[in-house]
């Protein structure tokens, strides 16, 4: 993919679960800033589709997903509040592949979000990112994200404690 090229970014579908969960599998292979590591987990392909599908049922969840000559390359997974008082939240998870950062698709992929989030009444958007992942934090303070928090020794990795910025973007 050119640097000049816009990546297609779209609501992902039920039908395209197993691309979905080979992205997800592929990131936690390439990267230890994710919460589960390397086959930590798997799903079956039912279960992807029935998280998908249960998404769209509800307004204020999504998945956007970045495509690059078919593949799934990138995704923001939205997660919205389940509670009346917190309904216009989205907790965020998100990730790109390896050999497409420096390209642009995560700032369009948080773009369009900001989009989505503000037509589909969210006001609060909000994720977590280990402290020591340094470019994340430096690209989510670029998109608008602010730290408000940190979470200490929130996870073990490779055996040793690591602590969380709890960040978050108000859109309205």
């Amino acid at each position: 993919m050119k640097k000049e090229d816009s990546p297609l970014i779209h609501s992902v579908k039920p039908q395209e679960a197993y691309q979905y969960a080979r992205l997800i599998q592929k990131l936690e292979t390439e990267s230890d800033f994710l919460l589960y590591g390397a086959n930590e987990r798997s799903w079956a392909n039912e279960q992807v589709e029935q998280m998908i599908y249960n998404l769209h049922k509800k307004k204020n969840s999504t998945i956007l997903v970045a495509e690059n000559d078919g593949d799934f390359v990138g995704h923001v997974t939205v997660f919205g509040g389940g509670a009346d008082r917190n309904a216009h939240v989205g907790q965020i998870i998100t990730g790109v592949l390896e050999k497409f950062h420096g390209q642009g698709i995560a700032k369009q992929l948080f773009l369009d979000l900001d989009d989505w989030g503000v037509a589909n009444g969210l006001i609060r958007l909000e994720l977590s990112v280990m402290v020591h992942n340094e470019r994340a934090v430096k690209f989510y303070e670029r998109m608008g994200f602010e730290i408000e928090g940190t979470k200490r020794k929130s996870l073990v990795v490779h055996d040793e404690p690591v602590d969380e910025y709890v960040m978050a973007k108000i859109l309205a």
